[in-house]
């Protein structure tokens, strides 16, 4: 009887749930590796997640991460870019300084600014860059509305030198273009990269890149770390949860949002909890 009345105490109950809350919070942060930070500047973070992949974290002024894959002795992947062509610079020079210089390879996941805006870098480089029929015919159409979209919501105190530098960026489009409903599989090096389109989501263009061999899973704007959905301009949110869950297929160790700093496999099942 002193059992039946101690578990159904309200104030035992409660701290009972506090205890198990706290627990289980404390079990997250440890799943959560903390990754070291290098410093780039003011505005570039890079962290490398797994041996020779570095995320890279352009704060724009909000946070937008691209991924670099160093393969072999030779090559980098470059899979989307800072939001600008200096911003852009800066990652490929510290590569370099770093590593050696490389034969870099980019792929552009869509056609938003945070997607391919350093892409003018790269052409002045010599660097091929590789995306959808999609992404081409986007930035063509949609180009300019979404850099208006993007300074309204910069106009205010505080952001006068980020609306006064997306007013400049050149919207430069991929050299190497594949047809998005078909994906597109290569080799760098001794790696293969899988490209691949799950279905419409944030915007209708969204790919995400896989290198199987270190199950890495770049999924970008389409993924989310937080509890909602951010910018919806372009979003199908009739098929985007439905696109999202086909990437559970993928044997993956480490998985990049376009948008955050949280690179587990779990990004993708938070993804599907917060779409309607």
């Amino acid at each position: 009887m002193n059992l039946f009345r101690n578990y159904y105490n309200p104030i035992r109950n409660v701290m009972l749930i506090i205890f198990f809350v706290l627990t289980d919070l404390s079990l997250i942060a440890q799943t959560q590796p903390e990754y070291p930070v290098i410093r780039l500047n003011d505005e570039l973070e890079v962290r490398e997640i797994l041996p020779n992949a570095f995320v890279i974290t352009h704060k724009f002024p909000w946070g937008g991460n691209s991924l670099v894959v160093l393969i072999g002795e030779k090559y980098a992947v470059f899979v989307d870019t800072p939001y600008t062509p200096e911003a852009t610079e800066n990652v490929l020079d510290w590569i370099n300084k770093q590593y050696g210089n490389r034969q870099f390879i980019e792929i552009n996941t869509g056609y938003h600014v945070d997607n391919l805006g350093g892409n003018d870098a790269l052409l002045h480089r010599n660097i091929p860059i590789i995306g959808s029929d999609k992404t081409v015919s986007l930035l063509r159409e949609r180009g300019e509305a979404t850099r208006q979209l993007t300074m309204g919501w910069l106009e205010g105190p505080g952001n006068e030198k980020f609306l006064k530098r997306h007013e400049t960026i050149p919207y430069v489009g991929p050299s190497q273009i594949f047809q998005l409903t078909e994906g597109y599989h290569f080799t760098v090096g001794d790696e293969p990269i899988e490209v691949f389109f799950p279905g419409e989501t944030h915007a209708p263009d969204n790919i995400v890149v896989y290198f199987p061999e270190r199950k890495i899973l770049f999924g970008g704007c389409m993924l989310r770390v937080g509890n909602g959905t951010g910018n919806r301009a372009d979003a199908n949110m009739d098929t985007w949860k439905s696109s999202v869950e086909r990437l559970r297929d993928f044997d993956c160790v480490a998985v990049i949002p376009g948008h955050g700093i949280r690179f587990d496999p779990g990004v993708i099942e938070n993804t599907i909890s917060v779409l309607p």
